[in-house]
């Protein structure tokens, strides 16, 4: 069966300007392709009327653009999570929001890859990857408990390899710019008690210690979502039940 693919991207206030712009050179490239938006509040803050309107005006002006609406500060793992449940393709494209997006072969070059791998590494970073359904199922969702967001790339990547017995595999592609690499500007949430990183980026510090703990004390990784595999397995049949997978 074709593996298919959509986009993802997770926003916030202070980076409407900035995600509008991406959207605009996603549709550049391909006017179809299903773009799942998780849009969430900066911590701490009520989610303003004036952002929404505006956010949702964009999701208006643009076809198959479909918003997640968090309005309470949410973490990175929980949207990300959220992106890969509600789309409907077998993979997700998976962008922060500050990337320029400029390689007009980029999305059909995914498409080639997703055929042989349920998760792809862009350019070795997870500002920008691909991760497939069945990989989230096999190897588990995002850890919510990483309540920010930073930390969480990397525990996925260590459960992947344990669970494969392999890396993510990695590929290169031109056309893709950071903008902010996670510095304070203006476009950042200034809200949160942060590091530096060790790429000079600022990353909350509840995740690492979270993180930490994690580590230290070996917690389990539980079943956070136990029904989507199922879900998936059995939507068929709600067209015409035959045989029910369990």
């Amino acid at each position: 069966m074709m593996k298919t693919l959509s986009i993802g991207i997770t926003t916030f206030k202070n980076r409407l300007d900035d995600v509008t712009k991406q959207i605009e050179q996603i549709r550049n490239i391909d006017k179809n392709i299903e773009i799942i938006l998780a849009i969430t509040n900066n911590y701490g803050n009520k989610m303003e009327e004036e952002y929404r309107k505006k956010i949702l005006q964009v999701c208006i002006d643009n076809d198959k653009l479909y918003p997640l609406m968090f309005p309470k500060y949410t973490g990175l793992a929980k949207m990300w999570n959220n992106i890969v449940i509600h789309s409907s393709t077998s993979h997700i494209f998976i962008l922060n929001d500050d990337l320029d997006i400029t390689n007009p072969m980029l999305f059909n070059n995914l498409r080639i890859e997703i055929q042989q791998h349920n998760a792809v590494r862009v350019n070795y970073t997870f500002g920008h990857f691909v991760v497939s359904k069945e990989a989230m199922h096999e190897v588990g969702y995002f850890d919510e408990r990483l309540i920010a967001y930073g930390e969480e790339d990397g525990d996925f990547i260590t459960r992947y390899e344990k669970f494969y017995k392999k890396p993510i595999i990695n590929i290169s592609q031109p056309g893709l710019t950071n903008r902010s690499k996670n510095k304070f500007n203006d476009s950042y949430d200034n809200t949160m008690d942060t590091h530096k990183d060790a790429w000079g980026g600022n990353k909350p510090k509840v995740n690492v210690e979270i993180i930490n703990l994690k580590k230290s004390q070996n917690w389990e990784n539980l079943n956070q979502y136990p029904y989507e595999k199922f879900i998936n397995d059995n939507y068929h049949n709600i067209g015409k039940c035959e045989d029910i997978i369990y």
